[in-house]
């Protein structure tokens, strides 16, 4: 069976063959040891989206330094920027920069980071994204990215400092903010039901800087709209669930079922078990676990222990294992051995384990 066939079965209530095994495609670099753990079982999730955008009536310029990327916007509402750290591949995602400075630093910015939004142009990008699955075949799926809620939108554009204060400091403006967030939202969710697609739809993310209180005023409305939109036999919707704190969390989860949560990670990092985690949310919603690699340092016999033990604590076969969150992400010469032979005794307890 192959991993595509696997992911599917459990997403759709069905019993694979075994276990999915699985890693973001940007997590693991291209090479030998790529191909040594996709002939392991492994598949790939791969970052992208059906859509594309663009902003027609701004001006875009990046500044580009030793170690520093500006983008500077200009629009007929005023000029803002952002900057971001270069040469971050070893130590960051593809997918997210490492910003070192936000746009917001007065109450006037809002209005060219509105204007901005405002402006923001949907396309079907439906070539591009068949080619990807043309690419990945029945080696993976994937991972279609970029329809966030609106709160936590804000904090992405404005940063986690600010975005704190704003809400208190200056509510008008950023309530504002989240309306023309909304909107944006909308008109790319209307297009993005407007074409065919498959693959697993990230719909934002449990963190630990929003309170449960607040994911439930600001973030089940959008989960709430956007999986029963979208939703169906060959795209599943999820949330990225990477919290450290994600007990309290469970039971708005569990009154929202998306068909999958992603990027849990079972202790010594979270603090709930698998076992808990499952009881609390139920066995419909697949369960995509992120390992904890600080266990590789336990060595290749204890990671292959943890992860029989992690597997069998939950009874229900709506699962799948893999790498979410780091990978082989920062690691150096001294610890990719440690790395790979981790890798190396997950991929052997999931085939060994097979569903039970």
């Amino acid at each position: 069976m192959s991993f595509k066939k696997r992911i599917f079965d459990i997403l759709n209530g069905r019993k694979p063959d075994r276990i999915p095994f699985f890693c973001f495609e940007e997590l693991l670099p291209c090479g030998y040891f790529e191909r040594k753990m996709r002939n392991s079982s492994m598949g790939l999730l791969l970052l992208s989206s059906p859509v594309s955008s663009f902003m027609p009536n701004v001006e875009i310029t990046k500044r580009i330094s030793a170690n520093l990327l500006e983008t500077i916007y200009v629009t007929p509402k005023g000029r803002i920027s952002f900057k971001s750290h270069t040469g971050t591949e070893r130590i960051a995602s593809a997918g997210w920069e490492v910003k070192t400075d936000f746009p917001i630093k007065s109450g006037s910015d809002y209005n060219a980071l509105i204007y901005m939004i405002n402006d923001t142009v949907f396309n079907d990008d439906q070539y591009e994204f068949g080619l990807k699955e043309a690419d990945l075949g029945e080696d993976g799926t994937q991972h279609i990215v970029g329809l966030m809620p609106p709160y936590t939108e804000a904090e992405l554009l404005m940063g986690l400092e600010k975005w704190s204060l704003e809400q208190y400091d200056n509510p008008a403006k950023f309530g504002q903010l989240l309306q023309s967030l909304e909107k944006r939202r909308d008109r790319q969710l209307d297009l993005m039901l407007s074409i065919d697609y498959s693959g697993l739809q990230h719909l934002g993310d449990i963190s630990d800087n929003i309170s449960p209180e607040n994911y439930i005023r600001y973030e089940v409305p959008h989960y709430r709209k956007t999986i029963k939109a979208l939703s169906n036999g060959r795209r599943k919707c999820g949330i990225h669930t990477h919290a450290k704190f994600l007990k309290k969390h469970t039971k708005w989860l569990a009154e929202v079922q998306p068909d999958f949560i992603e990027s849990y990670t079972p202790p010594p990092y979270s603090d709930i078990s698998l076992e808990e985690l499952r009881k609390a949310i139920g066995d419909k919603v697949t369960i995509l676990i992120n390992f904890p690699e600080t266990v590789f340092y336990q060595g290749y016999k204890k990671t292959k222990q943890y992860i029989i033990k992690l597997l069998e604590s939950d009874g229900s076969y709506n699962k799948a294992i893999g790498f979410s969150e780091m990978g082989l992400m920062g690691v150096n010469m001294q610890t990719r051995q440690i790395f790979e032979e981790g890798f190396m005794a997950v991929a052997e307890a999931v085939n060994e384990i097979k569903i039970y």
